[in-house]
C-alpha cells in the first residue's frame, strides 16, 4: 500500500529513532512465516531486550543513510523485518537460528555490530558465540585461577607445617 508524504516522514523519524536508540540491528526475511510463529518470535525477542519491526524498505534505506549506517541495497528485496538490540546481538541471533531450525522459513539477511556491516553468514555465526554473561563468567574464572593457585601454594605450606606440628604433638603425647 502506498503511503503519503506525511506517513513516510513519520515512518522515517520512527526508523531514525530506532537506529539511534539501539546498539545495532539484524535484518531478517520472515516471508512465509505464520502468525503464531511470528508472535512467539516477537515474545522471545522482548524477553531478551530486542525489538521487532517490519519496515518499508525505501524509507528504511533513507533512515540508514541519515544515521550513517552501512547499507547494502541487495539486502532490501521483498518483505524485511528489523530486529534492533540494545546490548547482546548473540541472543537475537540464537533466537533467529532456533526459529530457522523449526520452520526453515526465517532467514537472516544482514546486520550491524558496533556500526560495522555483517552479512547473513556472520549473523548466523553470532548464534554460535556464547552469551555475554557466559563470556564474562569464563573471563572471571580465568582471572581467578592464578589467584587460587597462589593461595593454594601459600596455604599448602602452612597446612603441611601444621600437619607436622600436630603429628609431633601427638607423638609426644603418647
Amino acid at each position: 500500500m502506498s503511503k503519503n508524504r506525511a506517513q513516510k516522514s513519520e515512518l522515517l523519524s520512527k526508523y531514525v529513532d530506532m537506529l539511534k536508540g539501539n546498539a545495532g540491528y539484524l535484518l531478517v526475511d520472515t516471508n512465509g512465516l505464520d502468525t503464531l510463529t511470528i508472535t512467539k518470535f516477537k515474545m522471545g525477542l522482548k524477553e531478551i531486550g530486542a525489538d521487532y519491526a517490519v519496515v518499508k524498505n525505501s524509507v528504511f534505506k533513507i533512515a540508514l543513510q541519515e544515521t550513517n549506517q552501512p547499507v547494502q541495497t541487495q539486502d532490501f528485496d521483498g518483505p524485511t523485518a528489523v530486529i534492533s538490540y540494545k546490548e547482546d546481538p548473540t541472543a537475537a541471533a540464537k533466537l533467529i537460528k532456533e526459529v530457522q531450525k523449526e520452520t526453515e522459513k526465517l532467514s537472516a539477511r544482514a546486520g550491524t555490530i558496533n556500526g560495522e556491516y555483517i552479512d547473513a553468514e556472520k549473523v548466523m555465526q553470532l548464534a554460535d558465540i556464547p552469551s555475554r554473561e557466559v563470556l564474562l563468567a569464563k573471563l572471571l574464572g580465568s582471572l581467578n585461577a592464578p589467584l587460587s593457585g597462589v593461595m593454594n601454594a601459600i596455604t599448602g605450606n602452612v597446612r603441611g607445617f601444621t600437619m607436622v606440628l600436630r603429628q609431633l604433638s601427638e607423638k609426644e603425647a603418647k
